[in-house]
């Protein structure tokens, strides 16, 4: 169908994109990125091109650099310079495959050397969108047909997800580990048959006992392909179950490069059975809670990090808290703190503390059910809008 379409890319194009001079500092694009709400800034000289500076860009910086210095730095030294462009008489499709081929969202479009405009990866999807509703009202004789071939369609595709969402199920953990000492229970509650949540835990001896909780950036299909990757990531670090830090950077490497612009979040943290001490590292995900039973009070376990997927060089710092007899760790999703009922409220950390509190001294399989319990209450008639994951690992 894409192939007889002649939609070039003038016609797609954003004739006045943001642009910036090449002494403007990094700081300073940013801001007006953030501003427009625009993913990339075009640095230019009068009507010459000579880089451009993205989001992409940011996160690598960000990673990469232990200080916030370039911040400061003129952007033309932070730019790609010398971008792939397009000619505005480029087709959709040739725009499509440039970006498919270089991994690239944003392209300049110029024009004998002068700069006219910037395509991006969603003005050729919102295009694309607008072509298919133009074929659906040309052919309004067929409508009749073509509903009924969508609806068998449909049926198929919900079955095939539905049967893929089993089988996605099945790489997740049964029942948890069990021992004397240490206790799990969690609750999985994807918002399609396909969720982009992720959940595991790692048993290399008696003495280590790990649990993975992770995230993929997006909904349905696209994230829960990125969590497969996700487990597969996390499979392949058996040998590094007993180090946090390590075995997210490990999983970092894995997926950077094959999750495009997907990302995942991931919490790792190892059970110390003989060392009475829970050791953790945070791949930029919620940070979970530590009930101390001595105190009756929650702790957030502090912990930063990148996504996973971002940046190769990306590292993990490790973490270390002694537990007590009766202490509680809820680790979630943000599915959790993020569901919103109908005055548009966010259930929130305050809610989670608190259920964790009037609940901490029953069972693990009692804590994870009462906030999933009270989710729902919260959501009242408001269908879920996100996957939600909870676990709970209690020390006796």
């Amino acid at each position: 169908m894409a192939s007889s379409w002649t939609l070039s890319v003038e016609e797609l194009m954003v004739r006045q994109p943001l642009t910036v001079m090449p002494q403007t500092t990094a700081c300073q694009a940013i801001t007006l990125m953030a501003r427009q709400r625009v993913g990339a800034v075009l640095v230019v000289e009068g009507e010459r091109l000579l880089g451009i500076f993205t989001e992409r860009d940011v996160l690598r910086f960000l990673a990469e650099s232990a200080d916030r210095s370039w911040l400061d730095r003129p952007v033309h030294e932070l730019m790609t310079a010398n971008p792939f462009t397009l000619p505005p008489r480029a087709t959709w499709e040739q725009a499509r495959s440039l970006m498919e081929t270089v991994h690239v969202r944003h392209v300049p479009v110029v024009d004998d050397g002068r700069l006219v405009g910037l395509v991006t990866a969603r003005d050729l999807l919102d295009s694309y969108m607008e072509y298919l509703n133009r074929q659906v009202e040309l052919r309004t004789r067929e409508l009749r047909e073509a509903n009924r071939r969508l609806e068998e369609r449909d049926q198929e595709m919900r079955l095939h997800m539905t049967v893929a969402g089993r089988i996605q199920s099945r790489l997740l953990p049964e029942l948890p580990p069990e021992f004397p000492d240490v206790q799990f229970a969690f609750h999985y509650a994807p918002v399609d048959p396909l969720g982009g949540d992720y959940y595991n835990f790692a048993t290399a001896n008696d003495r280590y006992v790990g649990v993975l909780i992770a995230d993929a950036t997006g909904h349905s299909i696209p994230a829960a392909m990125v969590a497969i990757m996700a487990h597969t990531a996390f499979l392949s670090s058996a040998r590094l179950a007993n180090q946090p830090a390590a075995l997210l950077a490990h999983m970092n490497r894995y997926l950077h490069g094959l999750t495009d612009e997907h990302f995942v979040t991931a919490f790792y943290g190892v059970v110390d059975r003989v060392g009475g001490e829970f050791v953790f590292a945070n791949a930029g995900h919620p940070k979970p809670w530590l009930y101390r039973a001595s105190t009756r009070d929650c702790v957030v376990l502090e912990g930063h990090g990148l996504m996973l997927g971002v940046t190769a060089a990306a590292s993990y710092g490790e973490h270390r808290v002694p537990l007590e007899a009766g202490d509680r760790i809820l680790l979630v999703t943000d599915g959790v703190t993020e569901t919103r009922n109908e005055r548009g409220e966010l259930f929130g950390a305050e809610r989670v503390e608190e259920t964790l509190r009037q609940t901490a001294g029953t069972s693990p399989r009692n804590v994870v059910q009462t906030l999933a319990d009270r989710l729902h209450e919260f959501r009242g008639s408001l269908p879920q809008s996100d996957d939600v994951t909870i676990v709970v690992a209690a020390w006796h």
